[in-house]
Parts: C-alpha cells; structure tokens; sequence
C-alpha cells in the first residue's frame, strides 16, 4: 500500500502536536519516523489508524483520498498498528487472543472450529515456535511483542506500523524482530517504524523520517544516515554527555541487603549494594529481573527472607514496610504501576510527598512543585494540571523517574527507567540516577542494554532462574563473558551474597 499524507496538523488543547505534515510510506519499504519523545511521531500514525482526526490535511491511500474515521476503517483499508502499550489479555491463550479480533466477534471462541483452526495455520506460517494454547501470561515480552504482530497480520493489513517495537526487548529479540520487519517489507508490505533507536534505522529500514516539535524536519534514504546529523535533527543539538559515575568505595556501607529472599520466581535471591555504588542488573528475558524490582518496590510479597534498608527490615514475609521517600522505584510499566492515570501530573508528582497527610495541600503550590520538576524531566505537554493518562509512553516514563528521583532516596530501584526515551531524555535520566549515587544513595539498575551497565554500572549482577549467578566488575568484564554467564554456559549458582 503506498500512503500519501498531506498537510496533516492536529492539536490537543494548547498543544499543537502535529503541524502541517507531508509523510509517505511506499510498498515493501520500511521507513523510520525517529524524533523525541513528544515529538508527534506516535500522533501523526495515530491519526493514520483513525484514532484521531486531523485537523488539517488530507490522507491518500494507493493515489485515492480516503476518510479514515476510526480504527474499524483503518482497518478495512488494509492498516494495522502495534502499539507501544500491549492490548494482549493476559489471562486468555494466543489462540483465544487472536480470535478476539475476528469481525464475528468473542463468541465464536469454542464454536467456529474452522475459524479457529484459520487461527492455528496462521501462527503456523509467521509463530512456529510458539504454542496456540499458552497462556499470554506466560510468554516473554518477546514473544508477547511478535502476537501483536501476528494479530495485525491476521487482519490482512497491507500496512504495518509499529510504535516503539523494540523498546522493550533484549538484544537478541531485537534481532528476531528486525528480521520479522525485513519479511514484511520483501513481501510488499508498507512498514512504519517509529523509533528513537539508531540501532533498529541500521537494523532495518529503507528510509528515514525525522519529527521535531510535530514538524517534519528531514527525509533520507537510510543509505545516508550520518547519525550525528540525525540526532542534531531530532534533538536540535548535540546531546548532553553522561558524566561517569565516582569510583566504588569497597569500604562504604551497605545500604541495600537482599538476604536470600523468595517472591515469585526469585529462589533465594542475595544481593548488597553499597552507598555510593550502582549495580546493574542483567539477565535474558524472564530470568526473574522484573520480580527482584517487584518485591523490592513492595508490589510483589516476599515468601521468604528479607530486604534490609540502611539497617531497618522493609520487607519480609508477611511484613512489607509502606511507602518510604527512602526508596525511590521505577517500575517496568509505569502505566500499570506507578501513576493514576485519570489524576493530574501535579498530583502524581505529589504522591510520595502527600502519602500520610491528614490534610489536603494547596493545589498551586503543587502545581509550583510540579512545574519545575516537568521542565527539569522536559515532560511533555509541560502542563501540570493535564491528565496523567494523555501522556505517550516515554512521556509517562519520565513522569515517574520525576517523581521518584528527585526527593534524594537512600535506595534507587530502577527497572529499564530508559525505556522508550529518546536520546536526551535517557541522558537526563541517567545523569539523575549517576547524580545520586555520586550524593550517596545505592542504585540498583535493572536493564537489557549491556553496553550501558559496562560503561556506567561499577558492578553486574547477573541473574538466571531467579538468582544471582555471578556478579561481576563492570570495568573488568568483556560481552562475551556477560552472556556466557547470562546464559548459564557452564556456571553454578553463587553459594553467597556480594
């Protein structure tokens, strides 16, 4: 499907996310929409599927000028879209999922045996390695990411456009997903990839669109890329370096003791982090990172053992100490997790803050504390009275490093707090996190970029099967080490804590 859009503009209030933008993706080519986080890239598609309108501007599919007024005639038109936040149910099988978004409708479930076993060679032909029958529940982010495909190309879509796929996977998802995208695109199929990642333009695509400020600011065959130049249009300057952490005091004191605790599927689980010290968590998909943040951050009970902070027990088995401004958490999904979405951004930055009061707080000296933290983060729209629930992913994630990193904690627990930022944002995220283990506070940073935790992290906890199966000196170690580790090529459980 070739789409033509002309003159597209739209704006939400006092913002004007989209302004006058000429986009086109050509059959069996992959184009890159790169920009910031809040840069219009996700509105611009979003109006492409239907979700909004435009305000101004027109849409040409195949040379002819289409109304596209909802996802239903998106979808008709042969346009499907994978969203950033998954719409899987959990509960329900891939069959079961895939069969939700049949124009029959649920009911067929159990009844339409041909229809269902359409479903199966379905998966057959683009999921060989995953079971009809398994639980979505049970599947890795991975796995789950390649089902929202497989439900777009289900629907026959001639156009697939996929918001930030990668924002989530480990390096060798990444990879399986990048293949997936050049499948499409030697099939003929128009591919919308919106990114902030350098690494999935080099990966993948034909050709790249740049947005700054709803505009589009460039256009260039991939073959191209100068990546300097390319991050000088969507940042509009160069980006600010990282400063690198202090060096680790082997004689600081422990201020994060994980003591052989189980919760989910954590077995025996042993950790220290240090004042002063970050340790970088790494591990394949699933090995248990995202239950350590859980039972840390107390969403998550712990079965058995316990987390000792600064000397004082903050959770056990049935003991979970509440919500302390002494451990800052930035969950895996802050939309499910960590904000509310229908309350404002001056009362989500206020949460920690307000927790405990018998007494409600002058909402514009809330909205005063708001405001600078939201310049601080560049969380966009900059409106402290605008709804949580209104902000794009990224949006959402620097809501939260927000909130959580600017009250001086004594433990950070940080699960991917870059995920889906842009390259500036990342660097504003980073410098906060390296910030305050420089003023003291132990971090604990759980992340699938491995070149990150060996240039910033001092020590990397490497876990498989729900434990700590080495921890290792960050400056010292090589990749190939790491993933042998992550792996469990030939390693044995750590009999202590570090």
């Amino acid at each position: 499907m070739h789409i033509r859009l002309h003159g597209i503009s739209k704006r939400f209030g006092q913002v004007q996310a989209v302004d006058r933008v000429d986009f086109e993706a050509r059959p069996g080519t992959v184009t890159a929409l790169l920009g910031e986080n809040g840069a219009g890239k996700s509105t611009l598609m979003k109006l492409l599927f239907g979700l909004h309108r435009p305000d101004a501007g027109y849409i040409e599919l195949d040379g002819q000028t289409q109304l596209v007024d909802s996802p239903r005639t998106a979808i008709r038109f042969g346009i499907g879209m994978v969203f950033q936040q998954f719409s899987l149910i959990g509960s329900l099988t891939v069959r079961e999922n895939l069969a939700l978004v049949l124009p029959q409708g649920a009911w067929w479930i159990g009844r339409g045996a041909r229809r269902l076993a359409a479903i199966d060679r379905h998966l057959a032909a683009v999921l060989p390695e995953i079971d009809p029958n398994a639980r979505v529940a049970d599947l890795s982010v991975g796995q789950v990411q390649s089902v929202e495909l497989a439900k777009v190309l289900l629907l026959r879509a001639r156009c697939v456009i996929l918001d930030e796929p990668s924002a989530v996977l480990s390096p060798t998802e990444a990879q399986q997903l990048w293949r997936s995208i050049r499948q499409l695109a030697e099939r003929g199929l128009s591919v919308v990839l919106i990114t902030h990642k350098l690494a999935d333009v080099r990966a993948c695509a034909d050709r790249v669109s740049v947005m700054r400020a709803g505009r589009l600011v460039g256009d260039v065959p991939a073959g191209d890329l100068d990546e300097a130049a390319v991050v000088r249009l969507m940042v509009g300057h160069a980006p600010d370096k990282v400063r690198t952490p202090l060096p680790r005091d082997p004689a600081a004191r422990v201020r994060l003791w994980v003591k052989a605790i189980r919760a989910g599927s954590l077995n025996e689980l042993s950790l220290q982090v240090h004042a002063g010290e970050i340790v970088g968590v790494a591990g394949v998909s699933g090995s248990g990172q995202t239950e350590l943040a859980q039972a840390l951050g107390g969403v998550l009970p712990v079965q058995a053992g316990e987390v000792i902070l600064d000397g004082e027990r903050l959770r056990a088995p049935r003991y979970s100490s509440p919500t302390s401004a002494k451990l800052a958490y930035i969950p895996e999904q802050p939309l499910l997790n960590a904000v509310a979405p229908d309350l404002s951004l001056s009362v989500n930055l206020a949460l920690k803050r307000v927790a405990g009061l018998s007494f409600v707080p002058d909402r514009r000296q809330l909205e005063r504390h708001a405001s600078a933290l939201i310049a601080r983060f560049d969380v966009r729209p900059p409106d402290p009275r605008a709804l949580a629930g209104w902000l794009s992913g990224g949006n959402l994630q620097k809501l939260v490093a927000a909130r959580e990193l600017s009250e001086s904690p004594a433990v950070v627990v940080a699960c991917y707090p870059t995920m889906g930022l842009d390259i500036t944002a990342a660097a504003q995220v980073y410098e906060s996190l390296f910030g305050l283990a420089r003023e003291g506070s132990a971090v604990l940073w759980i992340s699938e970029d491995l070149d990150d935790l060996m240039t910033h992290a001092h020590r990397i906890a490497v876990m498989l099967d729900g434990r700590v199966v080495r921890v290792l000196d960050a400056a010292e170690t090589t990749l190939a080490e790491l993933g042998s580790w992550m792996t469990g090529s030939g390693v044995r459980p750590c009999a202590k804590s570090a």
